[in-house]
């Protein structure tokens, strides 16, 4: 018999989601406005929550699925520090882009990098206990930070809920493999009617190692645990 997780009812949300969606929540541009445009419903433009849980309220998961997204949740708990490269179409991504990753136990900090036309933009998305700051340097400029409400613990920008929230009701297989030298568990996502396949790999305590479709893909290039504390103070005064 086949076994099902449901989380608990909430207004419903689009499934018409993909892989592109979730890089430009994660790398194009930073903070709530992002999230809000990859997760909005169709019909209905009120911004939905997004702190993670397992899987998205009112989704049915499947064994496979339940634990992925059990993985996921739990490396919200571990220490790591990973650097990962992104492979689109810059035409997709709005430019080369890259992603770094701290995290600890209540405090976890996502950097990303885009370069277009010579232009540099980082952006920061860092939540330290109960607080939230959203970061973006243009250019040779200075920081500028301001004050957001915390998505969820170990997930500053939403990137988790939004993977996590791609799952309900697909097929979900796994098997073992290895991404650039880590042992990693597998999972294939099949397409359904409103999204693309997606191939997603962590390591044992549930480190993203690989989130890849057809179009867009990222993978981890390093992966250590040298997280001082220093990286979770933002890099200007938060407003």
């Amino acid at each position: 018999m086949s076994h099902h997780v449901v989380a608990e009812p909430e207004a419903p949300r689009s499934r018409k989601r993909s892989l592109i969606a979730l890089v430009v929540v994660v790398l194009v541009v930073a903070g709530g406005v992002a999230i809000w445009l990859a997760n909005r419903d169709d019909d209905n433009d009120k911004k939905p929550s997004a702190k993670p849980t397992l899987g998205a309220p009112g989704q049915v998961l499947d064994t496979d699925g339940e634990q992925l997204a059990t993985l996921l949740g739990d490396a919200r708990g571990h220490t790591f520090h990973a650097r990962y490269k992104v492979l689109a179409d810059p035409k997709v991504t709005g430019g080369k882009l890259s992603l770094e990753w701290w995290n600890k136990d209540g405090q976890s900090r996502i950097d990303t990098t885009r370069t277009s036309d010579g232009q540099v933009v980082k952006t920061a998305s860092i939540v330290n206990g109960d607080n939230g700051a959203l970061c973006q340097q243009l250019g040779t400029q200075g920081w500028s930070c301001h004050k957001i409400t915390v998505p969820g613990p170990g997930d500053p920008n939403g990137m988790i809920a939004s993977l996590t929230g791609q799952l309900s009701g697909r097929s979900i297989t796994q098997h073992k493999g290895t991404v650039a030298g880590h042992e990693a568990l597998c999972f294939h996502v099949s397409a359904s009617s409103g999204a693309e396949a997606i191939d997603v790999c962590t390591n044992s305590d549930g480190v993203l190692l690989r989130n890849a479709s057809a179009d867009v893909s990222y993978e981890i290039t390093s992966l250590d645990s040298d997280v001082p504390d220093s990286v979770f103070k933002a890099p200007a005064p938060v407003r």
